[in-house]
């Protein structure tokens, strides 16, 4: 892929343009300062590139950055013809952007980085590529992206790197899942957990394998499936963020397979630790609506009372109509008329206003409330039952208790 080397500062007004913002976050300063060092670097010759990065470095180094960032920053203030060091700084930096939308901007700095780390980097090179396709599967550019992941392999399949191929496999396997073609996206998931490597990254990479299939066996009905492998990826997750997340969308198959009391403990478990808000707010709807089908009325108002103050906060709206939802579906359940009614026209002028189509589908077609019959669970292996009897272990007063008492 050619690189585009945008100006940085270009590359920002135009993702405010696209974004209709004035600023994306009290982060967008510190992207900028070291965007433009980085254009700076590639601007000179090669022979001053490392004193360049080593001096200009030094006068970043207080930088708000999280703590291996801030260790790699410094490390490239000592030297500045360390690759490592600024790939691990870029990378965090240009994930923050990409995060908070700055596409261009992240893109500008990732082509910078792919310059001054040159062609002999080669694992490195790889890397910034499968950033660099997962910011164009973003945008839409797919058949961009999966071009840019056949890259990655071919540097990986040339220098007998199991980490790039790994990557490959895994950037290919989430672009084949957003089209729909979930045989292809089961395959290449796959892929990711035969790769041999015993790394760091390559066992992160499983974890990811693992929860693609977790996913992608739900939606094919493959419950067994999906349950071991969502088991495997909590198991190991190297941080408690994803480690939430997939939980929670363990908690999710466990719901669909009739596993209520399993569903309840790992939204539980997920609402005490996660911090992110989309996270929270899903974790508060899925409980309550886990709690309602085991008949808990008690639970669902100690749930609902604890996250109602959300609902008068500006927040991410999307999640806060859908936790309204799941809310109104609770107490569906429970055959609470007042209750239902409420949570379901707060969630339907959220989502109207929002224009979150998909919401207001859900709710306009739900039937009128009544007690939820009795279900029979889907029948799983036992592999897959411990799972869920694991999950659904402890005491889900206590689990409720520390859930809305963390303070997150």
């Amino acid at each position: 892929m050619p690189l585009s080397t945008s100006d940085v500062l270009d590359a920002y007004r135009a993702d405010l343009s696209n974004a209709g913002k004035s600023q994306f976050s009290d982060r967008d300063a510190i992207w900028l300062a070291f965007g433009t060092l980085l254009q700076r670097a590639v601007s000179l010759s090669s022979d001053d590139r490392a004193a360049y990065l080593q001096s200009a470095s030094a006068a970043v180094v207080d930088l708000s950055v999280p703590g291996q960032t801030a260790a790699a920053l410094a490390e490239l203030a000592r030297d500045g013809s360390s690759s490592g060091a600024l790939c691990t700084v870029v990378t965090a930096l240009a994930t923050e952007a990409e995060d908070a939308g700055a596409f261009a901007l992240a893109t500008a700095m990732l082509d910078f980085a792919r310059i001054l780390v040159g062609l002999s980097e080669f694992r490195l090179q790889g890397r910034l590529l499968a950033l660099q396709a997962r910011i164009l599967r973003k945008i839409g550019e797919t058949e961009l992206a999966q071009e840019l992941y056949e890259q990655v392999q071919e540097i990986g399949a040339t220098h007998g790197d199991s980490e790039l191929i790994a990557r490959a496999h895994l950037g290919k396997a989430v672009l084949a899942r957003i089209r729909g073609n979930y045989p292809e996206a089961r395959q290449e998931f796959m892929a990711v957990l035969d790769v041999s490597g015993s790394s760091d990254a390559i066992q992160e990479l499983r974890v990811h394998g693992h929860h693609g299939l977790l996913m992608v066996s739900a939606i094919a009905g493959d419950f067994d499936s999906a349950l071991k492998h969502g088991a495997a990826a909590v198991a190991g997750a190297p941080t408690e963020q994803q480690r939430t997340e997939i939980l929670q969308n363990l908690a999710c198959v466990c719901y669909d397979v009739g596993q209520f009391r399993s569903a309840l403990h790992g939204q539980l478990q997920a609402l005490a630790a996660a911090r992110a808000d989309r996270v929270r707010l899903a974790a508060f709807g899925g409980a309550a609506v886990a709690a309602a089908r085991l008949g808990d009325a008690r639970m669902v108002d100690e749930l609902v009372e604890a996250a109602t103050p959300l609902l008068a906060l500006r927040g991410p709206e999307f999640e806060l109509a859908d936790m309204a939802r799941e809310f109104a579906e609770a107490y569906a359940y429970l055959g609470n008329v007042e209750r239902w009614r409420r949570y379901r026209d707060e969630a339907l002028g959220r989502a109207e206003r929002g224009k979150f189509f998909e919401i207001v589908h859900r709710l306009e077609s739900a039937r009128a409330p009544k007690r939820a019959p009795e279900r029979p669970a889907v029948a799983l292996t036992g592999d897959a039952l411990a799972v869920a009897a694991r999950l659904a272990s402890g005491d889900s007063r206590e689990l409720l208790a520390a859930a809305v008492s963390s303070g997150h």
